[in-house]
């Protein structure tokens, strides 16, 4: 009789062992596949700069925010407040600022969002053209940026609306994607 009640201690004592070890590996294998699902930052940045060079040692851009988060899941980082110069070859660098962006893994590819705007200054200093946007896809190697969304570009004399807009930093060109208008004002003649 009392080596029966052991061993159906011992019985009872290893199912209770291997139902613990059951329900640990359970568990771990659904915490791993949590956080390889989970996008949560590793690290953070507050009031940064960052000025990223050519071959040559000539800036390429610089990238601003007011804070930046990465993912080290999918290497991303979120930024908020960004502001982004890209330099160009002799020619007055490109200002763009958002509310929002987001940066891909290997840094080429910046998405903006909310209130893009976009400048470039003259020579001189004074403002030569503006761009409005709700977002943009900016490819910075490439220096291109587009939007499929509403934007309007104006100039000192004009201001055009359209959907989706294509815009080429080196060669100074855009394409205007669809329901373009334009507005001229005209030059004032001199007395």
């Amino acid at each position: 009789m009392f080596s029966d009640r052991w061993k159906l201690i011992s019985i009872l004592l290893l199912i209770a062992g291997f139902s613990y070890w059951t329900l640990d590996m359970l568990t771990e294998d659904e915490t791993a596949k949590l956080n390889k699902l989970a996008h949560y930052p590793d690290y953070y940045l507050e009031n940064f700069t960052t000025l990223t060079m050519n071959e040559d040692g000539i800036p390429k851009n610089r990238l601003k925010a007011v804070y930046m988060s990465h993912y080290p899941d999918d290497n991303t980082s979120e930024l908020h407040k960004p502001e982004l110069e890209i330099y160009r070859v002799d020619r007055p660098s490109i200002m763009i600022t958002a509310d929002n962006g987001w940066v891909t893994s290997n840094n080429d590819v910046i998405l903006l969002s909310g209130n893009v705007y976009l400048h470039q200054n003259d020579e001189l200093g004074n403002l030569k053209v503006e761009l409005i946007a709700e977002d943009a896809r900016v490819l910075v190697d490439q220096k291109y940026a587009e939007t499929d969304k509403a934007a309007t570009f104006i100039t000192k004399r004009s201001v055009t609306d359209s959907i989706g807009m294509r815009i080429y930093f080196q060669e100074q060109r855009m394409e205007f994607l669809s329901n373009v208008q334009t507005t001229i004002t005209p030059k004032q003649a001199s007395q």
